[in-house]
């Protein structure tokens, strides 16, 4: 079997917000709630909520929904991956 040849019925590699969200991206969208509510930028019951979610949160696209309104989303920054672009 030729790994190196792909089925044309088989559709192409999923897209970033497809992938399985790892531990580490879960707390960095965590610190980045404890900060927009450090800021004020969110109640404690959005906070709270929020961070219910990302903690549930299987795929990389569902962690992006929770920040998504935060400024700290839009930042790059050493040790970051970039925000999506806007559709």
């Amino acid at each position: 079997m030729d790994l190196q040849k792909q089925d044309p019925q088989q559709p192409g590699a999923p897209a970033v917000s497809e992938f399985r969200a790892s531990d580490a991206e879960r707390d960095r969208i965590a610190d980045i709630l404890h900060d927009a509510l450090a800021e004020g930028r969110l109640t404690a019951d959005e906070h709270a909520e929020r961070v219910e979610g990302v903690l549930r949160a299987k795929t990389v696209g569902e962690l992006e929904v929770f920040i998504r309104d935060l400024p700290a989303a839009h930042r790059q920054g050493p040790g970051s991956s970039p925000a999506p672009a806007p559709h």
